[in-house]
Parts: C-alpha cells; sequence; structure tokens
C-alpha cells in the first residue's frame, strides 16, 4: 500500500506552530491508499527501466560542472570601496573583481 504525503507546509496555516509529536501525529493519520492502475502501470515501467538515478557523493563531486558564478558576502563598504574602484579604472564590478582574482 502506498501512503499520500501532503507537503508539511500544507498542514498547518502561517503563523501556527506543532511541535514534533503534533506533525508525526498528523502523519499517522494519513490515510493509505490502494494504488489504481495508472499508479500501478507506472510503478511497473519504473521497475522495468531499473533505472537508479542517485550516484555516489564521490562521483557527484568528479562529474559535476561549474557555473561559472560565485556568490560572495562583503561588507557594505568593501562594497561601495570595489565599485569605486572599478569606476576609476573604467571597468565593471565584475570585471575588476575577476581580475584581482586571476592575480
Amino acid at each position: 500500500m502506498l501512503k499520500i504525503f501532503i507537503h508539511a507546509g500544507t498542514l498547518t496555516r502561517k503563523g501556527d506552530f506543532m511541535t514534533a509529536e503534533q506533525l508525526q501525529a498528523k502523519i499517522q493519520n494519513i490515510p493509505d491508499v490502494i494504488p489504481d492502475e495508472i499508479d500501478m502501470q507506472m510503478i511497473a515501467e519504473y521497475e522495468e527501466e531499473g533505472s537508479d538515478e542517485s550516484i555516489s557523493w564521490e562521483d557527484y563531486k568528479t562529474e559535476r560542472t561549474y557555473s561559472g558564478n560565485i556568490s560572495l558576502r562583503i561588507p557594505k563598504d568593501l562594497h561601495k570601496a570595489l565599485v569605486g574602484i572599478a569606476k576609476e579604472q573604467g571597468v565593471s564590478l565584475n570585471q575588476y573583481c575577476l581580475y584581482k582574482l586571476a592575480r
């Protein structure tokens, strides 16, 4: 039997809080349902494919691609100073930071 899971955010209204025990009790009260014909077909197709798309952490680390983006939080006064220097140099902040990082 399959159990229908509801996103935890839909179990409470905004501003309401519940303990872990209360949440667990709500989850336990979700009724079991018998899979219908469409569900059974989807399960069978998945099992036929035998596709386990999960990979190990080590494989992920070696196969990941890099976007070329870095998100960096810096103090506001440093940000302001860097923007000023970049303007003085006549380049964008991105170009200036790339230049400094590459050196």
